[in-house]
């Protein structure tokens, strides 16, 4: 019965597969032999039974990439839920995967034909060359031609058994390398969900409250840590609304609406239980380079009878549908020449002064966030030759008074992590406040954005952060008409510091998706992990010539769309 089932759900796909090859083949790929066709269908047969075995919950998409229009992936579950990765104990380091003793080959050949999906599996091992049998390790793939300057990100898949999917658009002709990155064990994120769960944040958030002669600077927390303090300070009104509480002094010698300064600590104010989950959690801030594999995977790629890379669909990019933002085909575009090339739409925005001034022209555009936000807000400064006082994390908005355009900066609510200096509690303002805030007649640009400062806390916080937005979105987009807002997703890097995985990027991109899924049609998403994962960052600061494109990307996205 169950392989009815099954041989009836693979048909269906390898229709609709069949219908998407036929459009490949109409841009010159040629099409697949009918014996890999058969070695595909025996292939999904076997998966699905093995993962019926395991009693996993899954999409029917989970593992699957499924060609469609235009010749994008799209993609099922990229990593395992908590409640499957928690379901047991964290395991001894020396166990983990290795970089080193992994895997990675080719499923079908190493030549292809412009268009093509190139697949490629990975096999993990850990150091003592045993093989893994669970999944919930995070990969990161990318493929790339330095001498073209090309890259391309892949999509993995896990199987929960210690093997990967990997699939590849062929983008451009010519050669290039398959590359691999393991990004985050499962040890790792087993470990921070138990953290979070238990002690609320990885790093300590202090506020600061003074009375006469008298400092007090209590750590403070997304709910009560009843295994630190028993009295607490519910200061959740004073961070809009937010969920937010600080250790209550135990002389009285300060009180609760003393709060006047907010700073934090780049360190984990807890004891770990044992050296292991020390240095699991040292991880994160260990240099990557000995997490890329050492194999590749070389690939060839003929030319089509067309061209010798994709082509950007016509479609103007300020003047595509905003639910099509929110489809998250992959790969959304790549790089050639160093330049992005976008598979979402056609960017006809000129990169020139002129044109931004002409965009923003009677708008302010509000780039609200963290210190990302404030990269993209520099280098729009530096485009637009527009001076600024901005310090630090200092609210800002810089007006070109000649031009008529404002850009403003502000950094949003707790948790923040200020680091050392301290800031008055008005430098953290939640975005919603700024959209309620906004005139009917307003025309201006809104980018919302929240990620980094949450990869320290449960992704629950997250989501309530995210949720908040929803109606104050709504109630902008009912009463201004000519306001543009845009949702600003994640980005991937590699490794920051302590416990700032860029893993929880695609959980959060998730969250937006799900909290905005009403509004899909209305706020145009700018969606930047295939970006970034073509083009590696070492943190979470995308280097500077990343950020031209993705600032470029924005612009074309945005402007221009009444």
């Amino acid at each position: 019965m169950i392989d009815n089932i099954l041989r009836f759900e693979v048909i269906k796909k390898l229709e609709h597969a069949n219908r998407a090859n036929i459009s490949q083949i109409d841009f010159g790929a040629e099409p697949r032999s009918r014996k890999r066709v058969y070695r595909d269908v025996e292939n999904r047969l076997c998966c699905s039974k093995e993962n019926l075995a395991q009693g996993l919950k899954h999409s029917s998409n989970a593992w699957l990439l499924e060609q469609t229009n235009r010749g994008s992936l799209k993609t099922g579950l990229l990593y395992l839920k908590e409640e499957i990765l928690c379901s047991g104990s964290i395991h001894n380091s020396s166990t983990a995967a290795d970089a080193k003793m992994s895997y990675i080959y080719p499923i079908h050949n190493t030549t292809y034909i412009l268009g093509d999906l190139i697949h490629v599996r990975i096999d993990l091992f850990d150091g003592s060359g045993n093989r893994k049998l669970s999944g919930g390790d995070v990969l990161r793939v990318w493929m790339e031609d330095k001498k073209t300057s090309a890259s391309v990100s892949g999509v993995a898949s896990d199987h929960n058994n210690g093997s990967y999917s990997v699939a590849f658009r062929a983008v451009w002709s010519g050669k290039a390398t398959i590359k691999a990155f393991l990004a985050t064990r499962r040890e790792e994120i087993v470990l921070l969900y138990k953290l979070y769960q238990k002690y609320s944040s990885l790093w300590s958030i202090h506020a600061v409250f003074k009375g006469k002669n008298i400092t007090e600077k209590p750590r403070c927390f997304t709910r009560p840590n009843t295994l630190a303090q028993t009295h607490w300070c519910n200061l959740t009104q004073e961070n809009d609304g937010f969920l937010w509480y600080c250790m209550k002094s135990k002389n009285n010698l300060t009180n609760c609406d003393m709060w006047v300064e907010t700073f934090s600590a780049t360190n984990i104010h807890y004891k770990l239980n044992n050296s292991t989950e020390n240095t699991i959690l040292s991880w994160s801030a260990t240099n990557a380079t000995p997490d890329i594999f050492r194999r590749t995977v070389p690939v060839v790629i003929k030319d089509s009878k067309f061209t010798s890379k994709l082509t950007s669909p016509p479609i103007a990019c300020n003047r595509i549908a905003p639910h099509l933002t929110w489809q998250r085909k992959a790969p959304n575009g790549f790089f050639y020449n160093n330049k992005w090339s976008s598979l979402l739409c056609n960017d006809t925005l000129p990169r020139t002064v002129d044109a931004y001034r002409h965009c923003l022209k009677g708008r302010t555009l509000w780039l609200h966030g963290d210190s990302t936000s404030m990269q993209f807000h520099r280098r729009l400064r530096s485009i637009l030759n527009l001076p600024s006082h901005a310090g630090g994390h200092t609210p800002v908005t810089d007006t070109d008074l000649k031009h008529n355009f404002s850009l403003s900066w502000h950094a949003h609510e707790l948790p923040f992590y200020h680091g050392a200096r301290h800031y008055p509690r008005s430098t953290n303002q939640a975005q919603h406040i700024m959209m309620d805030c906004l005139p009917n007649t307003t025309k201006d640009i809104v980018v919302l954005y929240m990620y980094v400062h949450f990869t320290l806390v449960h992704p629950d916080v997250f989501r309530r952060h995210v949720r908040r937005l929803v109606p104050s979105a709504k109630n902008l987009l009912a009463r201004a008409p000519n306001v543009t807002i845009a949702v600003r997703g994640p980005h991937a890097y590699f490794r920051p510091r302590r416990g700032m995985l860029s893993y929880w990027g695609m959980i959060y991109a998730d969250i937006w998706h799900q909290e905005f899924s009403s509004l899909w049609d209305k706020i145009i998403y700018l969606d930047f992990w295939d970006l970034t994962m073509a083009k590696p960052s070492k943190d979470f600061h995308p280097h500077v010539n990343t950020m031209k494109q993705l600032v470029h990307n924005m612009m074309s996205l945005l402007c221009f769309r009444t």
